[in-house]
């Protein structure tokens, strides 16, 4: 069982996102009905990468959640895209707040996250503020991974669902080096897009 604690990064008492899923799964488990709204309360002022991370997570490893993807892109737009237009300081709008986080999810979350997670929390810390205070592109660039992760294109959740994961995690630990990663995995997402669309087009008109 996973235990509480601060994370010890932040002067304003954090809770670290490894506790805080099991928290959500004590909740959920005792019939309280789990709200993004709910698990932002508790996450302190890292509510967009909080958020973010929360959904993009299921995607990025193969997690035994089935259509994730296109259950889970279409709150991560709006997240992200809420991100891009006010930064972190932003407060999320009541209906953002009001979606429901499945006990299946958070249970399957913390199942097979948890060690990692402690694991990357323990080597992780504020660094690069060039990158990780970069709020607003990072929002920008996820509501692009978003979309990706919406479209029916065969073999393509996992490297968006990674990058977004990365910059979330940057956000959240506010670490620039993941931010970075994240943004250089979705740049390489896009072009390996635009090669594949170019050859088939090649092919199509050879």
């Amino acid at each position: 069982m996973l235990h509480e604690q601060l994370d010890p990064k932040s002067d304003t008492n954090e809770i670290s996102f490894a506790a805080l899923l099991e928290s959500l799964g004590n909740q959920a488990r005792a019939g309280t009905e789990v709200t993004l709204g709910s698990a932002l309360d508790q996450a302190g002022a890292r509510m967009h990468g909080v958020a973010i991370l929360l959904f993009a997570l299921p995607d990025s490893i193969p997690l035994p959640i089935p259509s994730a993807g296109a259950i889970l892109g279409v709150p991560l737009m709006i997240i992200s895209a809420h991100l891009a237009l006010y930064g972190e300081r932003g407060s999320l709008p009541r209906r953002a707040r009001r979606i429901r986080l499945p006990l299946r999810m958070i249970e399957t979350m913390i199942r097979f996250l948890a060690v990692p997670l402690r694991w990357a929390e323990s080597r992780s810390y504020e660094r690069l503020p060039i990158f990780a205070k970069r709020e607003r592109l990072v929002g920008v660039v996820c509501l692009l991974m978003s979309l990706l992760l919406v479209m029916p294109i065969p073999l393509m959740n996992a490297p968006p669902a990674i990058a977004i994961a990365c910059m979330s995690w940057g956000l959240v630990q506010r670490d620039g080096v993941f931010v970075g990663i994240g943004i250089t995995v979705s740049i390489g997402v896009l072009a390996s897009i635009l090669i594949f669309a170019d050859l088939i087009l090649n092919a199509l008109t050879a």
